[in-house]
């Protein structure tokens, strides 16, 4: 019994041990136990956390974003293209997708070696001592620039941080490996700041904006890119259109230019559907007509995941529709035929001056004199002398330099020295002519492609003059750079029957191209703050100078309508008129003009026939009238000539800028003028002081005082007489039409309606007196510069003071042909009245006409308005 009990525990000791032992069960019971705890889990997520999960943020997200739509074009009057996009391949960086510093270093590299123009913006400069870089029009705009960047990228104390502080912070917080010399570090902080400034958004708002870091990029560029993406995974080539301008500085005021949307115009526009990443008209039609060109963004939804990298392909809400086209009544190629006119009238002046070919020794230049005015207008590559070479010609220059300022760099800071060292070598006769000739060589300002002029500088010194003058026809050496009087001006040519704006010339200009697309900053702070002959100026609609005699035939108009005198009155010449008050009016013949009647004052410009009729309109002493009655008298007709309003176009107007100042009075010369105008330069001073007398109403009467008119102001005052009276507001717009090319808007030449009439008998004495000026018959003071000129001109001098020690300016107005009317010009030369070139304006105007007349301006074979399409 005892053996079979023994015998059953080992059975069952057996059993139970190969029941244990079973690699089955034991899975099974595994598997028991997970799915249970699966089961515990999904209850716990489904049921338990059911609410929780309900209330938490999803991990991904649908988001829109808005997409520009293909700005509009601008074109002029026969469809010659001004302004247009063209489709480009460009590198775009994702900011959403990680990208290391070693990746954004070879990057930047690789731009370099294949030549394309990177985005470079950022606002530091590359070498010790570190400057910001921010440019502006006041010292109070830079300084928000500035500090609205540091803010941006969590700089501590951005209101007081320096260039260094900053570079050194962003060195580190951007992880950027000390090994690196600070021009690769800068490299790579140049992509990092803008990668850094989205990743600071909110996530809930924020929309991963893939952004440009280079333009037209060359098929070498994006195979490089696409071989080695692993690398640049956060680098993609994608199309986009570049704003090009392809008539460039012939009509880069009147066009301008476009740059990002600034933080004050997307405040101002937000509601229109702007957004940070727009891009906004800057000055010109580009600004003016900006609601036009913009178009109608489209928008694009697309899901993105929790690090904000999108996931799915965009869809379209809606289609970007592009904007409108617009017309202008520009013709370019009387713009360009303009444009040469006056520069050539300027090298010649300035050629002139260098050679004493007939003018007086007391206004003659030497070419040391040329190249310190080209010094001061800081026209010298500095950073291309430093770099020369022993075999380049400007190496000379650089040992020059360095001899005398062996820490010379290119910074601003030390061009100021370098500048003055040079201006000092040249006036000490250390640097003569040929040397700065061989170094502009060097640096590739002008050309010598054989070799043979630096050859001849180098072996003849002496001929230095010779080649000066030949680069200065050749337009390599321009008068902008050397900036010696005269080395400005401005035409301005109008359709008398309609208004149109036909050619509107500013010299010097600027190219447009270089400030779009990729914004050239060096360029800008050049023409925005260091050339003194001001190119960004927009001359023929802000720049305003006294007309001289050219405003006579307004005079003349009063004095006719009010009965002061007649057509035949004769006045005699005394020269000096006193009874105007102290210091008396001139005349500027010194033995006088005799008897003459109105239509012989014109031709001759007699001052004191014109002072002596302004005196008539309203001295105490004459007609029992108030020298009050006399101005506000004159005041009407010059108001009716359109002396005291903007002329209409649709780009900025010196208007602007009183209303700008919180002063909406009289702009024309006038009381009330003068009393603005003498509180800006004397605060303090009393309406007493600030009185009318007869002196200021003799001074206005022949164009001098307080007269102050653009040329385009004075352009419109010769249409009207050349009309007889037809008031036509300018205009620069012709036709808006849709992309499609249906027309949207087409300006309908309308006449301002006026409370002034002037007789026939006015106008014929007027403009009698306007064709004498040209024609012989009563000695006119432009019947050279117009003998065997095919068509006849009605037109008027002018010349008035402005700077003591500088030339007097000269100006001409005119219509064309004098028979039936057709054009309106206007042309200004500040500072060019010498005995060689006191006619300068009057025959820039008679070739300007000449260009306009005497040939077909439009194009041999003209373009129908609706075939330019893109």
């Amino acid at each position: 019994m005892r053996f079979e009990l023994k015998e059953l525990s080992r059975d069952v000791w057996r059993v139970l041990s190969r029941f244990l032992t079973n690699r089955i069960l034991w899975l099974v019971l595994v598997a028991v136990v997970l799915f249970y705890v699966l089961l515990a889990q999904l209850f716990e997520l489904q049921i338990v956390m059911a609410d929780t999960f309900v209330a938490a943020p999803p991990q991904s997200r649908f988001v829109t974003r808005s997409v520009a739509a293909r700005r509009g074009t601008i074109y002029d009057r026969h469809g010659r293209p001004l302004a247009v996009n063209v489709p480009v391949f460009v590198a775009k960086l994702d900011p959403s997708v990680v990208i290391t510093n070693e990746a954004l270093l070879e990057l930047a590299l690789l731009f370099e070696r294949n030549g394309e123009q990177y985005v470079d913006d950022f606002p530091i400069s590359r070498e010790e001592p570190f400057e910001f870089l921010f440019t502006g029009p006041s010292e109070a705009n830079i300084a928000r620039q500035e500090f609205r960047w540091k803010e941006d990228m969590a700089v501590p104390n951005p209101r007081y941080a320096t260039a260094e502080e900053t570079w050194y912070f962003l060195r580190d917080q951007f992880g950027i490996c000390e090994e690196l010399s600070n021009e690769d570090a800068r490299r790579v902080m140049n992509l990092r700041a803008p990668i850094f400034y989205q990743r600071l958004l909110d996530w809930s708002n924020y929309t991963p904006v893939p952004f440009v870091v280079a333009y037209d990029i060359s098929a070498k560029t994006i195979a490089a890119i696409e071989e080695q993406n692993l690398m640049f995974g956060a680098v993609f080539t994608d199309i986009k259109t570049l704003r090009k301008y392809p008539a460039g500085r012939y009509v880069s005021h009147m066009v301008g230019y476009l740059r990002p949307i600034t933080a004050e115009q997307l405040a101002r526009n937000t509601h229109r559907g702007y957004t940070a990443e727009d891009l906004f008209g800057r000055a010109g039609l580009e600004l003016s007509m900006e609601h036009h060109l913009r178009g109608t963004s489209g928008q694009q939804t697309f899901e993105v995941n929790s690090a904000g990298r999108r996931v799915s392909a965009p869809t379209w809400d809606s289609y970007p529709e592009p904007g409108n086209r617009v017309f202008l009544t520009i013709d370019l190629e009387l713009q360009m035929a303009a444009f040469h006119i006056l520069e050539e009238a300027l090298s010649e002046a300035l050629i002139r001056r260098l050679t004493l070919r007939n003018i007086p020794r007391d206004q003659m230049t030497t070419p040391e004199a040329a190249f310190m005015s080209f010094m001061r207008g800081h026209n010298l590559n500095i950073r291309r002398v430093l770099d020369a070479e022993p075999d380049n010609a400007a190496f000379a220059m650089r040992q020059y330099i360095l001899a005398r300022y062996p820490e010379a760099t290119a910074r601003r800071e030390s061009e100021e020295r370098i500048q003055s060292i040079l201006i000092e070598g040249i006036r000490e006769g250390f640097i003569s002519p040929a040397k700065m000739l061989l170094t502009l060589i060097g640096t590739e300002q002008i050309s010598d492609p054989y070799g043979e002029i630096a050859e001849q500088l180098i072996s003849r010194p002496r001929t230095a003059q010779d080649v000066l003058i030949e680069k200065i026809r050749s337009r390599e050496l321009t008068p902008q750079m050397f900036n010696m009087d005269p080395s400005t001006g401005s035409v301005v040519v109008t359709c008398i029957h309609t208004g149109d704006v036909l050619a509107a010339v500013s010299y010097p200009s600027y190219d447009n191209n270089r400030l779009v697309n990729t914004f050239d900053a060096e360029y800008f702070r050049h023409i925005n703050e260091l050339d003194p002959t001001h190119p960004m100026t927009n001359r023929p609609f802000m720049e305003t100078r006294a007309p001289g005699s050219t405003f006579k035939m307004f005079t003349a108009a009063a004095a006719l309508e009010e009965g002061v005198i007649g057509p035949n009155t004769r006045i005699f010449d005394g020269v000096r008129h006193t009874a105007s008050g102290i210091p008396p009016v001139r005349c500027w013949h010194s033995g006088g003009h005799g008897s003459i009647n109105v239509m012989q004052a014109i031709a001759v410009s007699c001052n004191f026939f014109f002072a002596e009729c302004g005196f008539r309109l309203g001295n105490s002493r004459h007609a029992s009238r108030s020298t009050l009655d006399g101005i506000t008298t004159l005041n009407r007709y010059m108001e009716f000539f359109g002396l005291n309003d903007p002329t209409g176009v649709e780009i900025g107007e010196v208007h602007q800028q009183f209303v700008n100042q919180g002063y909406l009075g009289n702009t024309m010369a006038s009381p009330e003028f003068k009393i603005h105008r003498g509180r800006i330069f004397n605060p303090n001073a009393s309406v007493h002081d600030l009185r009318w007398r007869d002196g200021d109403t003799a001074q206005v009467t022949i164009g001098q005082g307080y007269n102050d008119y653009t040329p385009a102001q004075m352009a419109r005052g010769m249409a009207i007489i050349g009309s007889r009276g037809r008031t036509y507001p300018l205009r620069l717009v012709g036709l808006i039409e849709d992309y499609a090319g249906n027309p949207i808007q087409r300006n309908t030449p309308t006449p301002t309606e006026t409370a002034v009439e002037i007789s026939d008998t006015t106008w014929d004495a007027i403009i009698e007196g306007m064709r004498l000026v040209t024609e012989p018959g009563a000695g006119g003071t432009a019947i050279g510069v117009f003998r065997n000129f095919p068509i006849r001109v009605a037109g008027k001098t002018g010349t008035a003071e402005q700077v003591g020690n500088r030339f007097s300016h000269t100006a001409f107005g005119a219509f064309a042909p004098y028979e039936e009317a057709q054009i309106a010009i206007y042309v200004n030369v500040p500072f060019s009245s010498t005995r060689a070139f006191s006619q300068m304006a009057a025959h820039v105007s008679r070739d300007v006409i000449g260009a306009a007349l005497g040939i077909d301006a439009a194009p041999e074979h003209p373009l129908p308005l609706n075939t330019l399409r893109e």
